[in-house]
């Protein structure tokens, strides 16, 4: 492995098939940065430059299946450099056919603060473009919750929504070969001046190998503040009616076997990562699958190693699923009970009551939990009457912590 030190950082030039410009790797106390000089045909861009920094999973997930399928990928992770023209520069003189650019939110999804993404991506995009003739691709989950309405707002040449392993195998193929993508599921394109949507499909997580996830600094995430992501399935089949995640992941669940999940986390514990954020839309439905994950995680041993935080529904919830995540290795847990009033639950869709919620929190009291509710003010219905309601029961149940939007 030849380097070569300048200005007292260590370029490290390696044997491989895939670049992370601007990243730092680490070996033993020391960290290097990596440079890769060759072309790539596909160049994705983590454009997620929140703090604390949101480690990029669906980026990551994307870029292992390009790389298993021979494809020649490189990565840019935006969100820990200072110059990112620069660094953007950098990237692109690698010439790559295609830039995969990803939208994890379209706003910082904050009323006191109310700032929107969607500037940003766009001056990405357009940077891209003026840097280099590649077609520039958008994805993420902001993306797929509202497609049209980023094409039109970032000027990219395509996009897609949903799953994006196996389609953006089949995207880079086809316009890699200097074909249109118009065919495949889940692409986004423009025809006759129209933004055209296709359907996505979802794959079947059975299908899908054990992430390596060694693509991006992970450990560098949880160094800085944030949680690296972890998902135990996909889709939500739940009706609230304020949320997107049916929208943007599917409203049929689909479960990843736990063998897979705890494969993956082993994978990142051996870089060094030991915090981690759970991010299904509710990690306790179905309940069976939430025990199995538990179970794969104690069975393994992981879950003397880790700690980790999700989000779960009030309902249904037990003893038994409450000690197998401590067991496993659960630090807290973020129940959406939304509001603490019988008729605005109803009115939000949710199919649980006020009862549950009571039960819950003798079931967390009973277990030692660590654990917060997320509640919403201000629905179709609401009034002061539900809203006081609401923050008297959650005084009266004692709740250690509640996040109100």
């Amino acid at each position: 492995m030849p380097t070569k030190r300048m200005v007292g950082v260590t370029i490290i030039v390696h044997r491989g098939c895939y670049f992370n410009a601007g990243a730092h790797k680490r070996f033993g106390n020391i960290r290097f940065l990596y440079y890769i000089f060759w072309v790539v045909d596909i160049l994705l861009v983590n454009a997620n430059t929140v703090r604390p920094p949101v480690s990029p999973i669906g980026l990551e997930y994307t870029g292992e299946a390009l790389l298993a399928a021979g494809l020649s990928t490189g990565v840019l992770d935006l969100a820990f450099e200072d110059d990112w023209r620069g660094a953007l520069a950098g990237a692109l003189g690698r010439e790559p056919a295609v830039a995969g650019v990803s939208v994890r939110n379209t706003d910082d999804c904050c009323f006191a603060t109310g700032r929107s993404f969607i500037p940003w991506i766009a001056g990405v995009v357009a940077e891209v473009k003026r840097q280099s003739r590649a077609a520039v691709l958008l994805g993420g989950v902001g993306f797929s919750i509202m497609p049209a309405a980023l094409m039109r707002a970032t000027a990219a040449d395509a996009g897609i929504a949903g799953d994006s392993e196996e389609a953006a195998v089949a995207a880079a193929r086809l316009l890699l070969a200097g074909e249109g993508i118009t065919g495949l599921p889940g692409a986004v394109f423009r025809a006759g001046g129209e933004i055209v949507r296709n359907p996505p499909s979802y794959p079947d997580p059975d299908r899908l190998p054990v992430p390596r996830r060694n693509l991006f600094d992970n450990r560098r995430y949880q160094e800085e503040g944030g949680m690296v992501g972890v998902e135990t399935k996909r889709g939500c089949s739940q009706k609230c009616v304020y949320c997107a995640d049916p929208v943007a992941k599917g409203a049929a669940v689909r479960l990843r076997p736990p063998g897979t999940v705890a494969g993956e986390i082993r994978n990142l514990v051996g870089q060094g990562v030991s915090w981690f954020h759970m991010c299904d839309s509710e990690f306790n439905l179905p309940m069976a699958h939430a025990k199995d994950v538990c179970r794969a995680l104690i069975e393994s041993g992981l879950g003397e190693k880790i700690k980790w935080y999700c989000y779960c529904s009030p309902a249904p919830f037990d003893r038994e699923l409450a000690a197998l995540m401590a067991r496993a290795g659960c630090a807290g847990i973020n129940f959406g009970a939304d509001s603490l009033c019988d008729s605005q639950l109803r009115r939000l869709g949710r199919p649980f009551k006020l009862a549950d919620i009571k039960a819950l929190t003798g079931i967390l009291r009973a277990e030692g939990m660590n654990y917060m509710f997320d509640l919403l003010v201000g629905g179709p219905g609401e009034t002061r009457s539900t809203v006081a309601e609401t923050v008297g029961m959650a005084e009266k149940l004692d709740v250690p912590l509640a996040g109100i939007s």
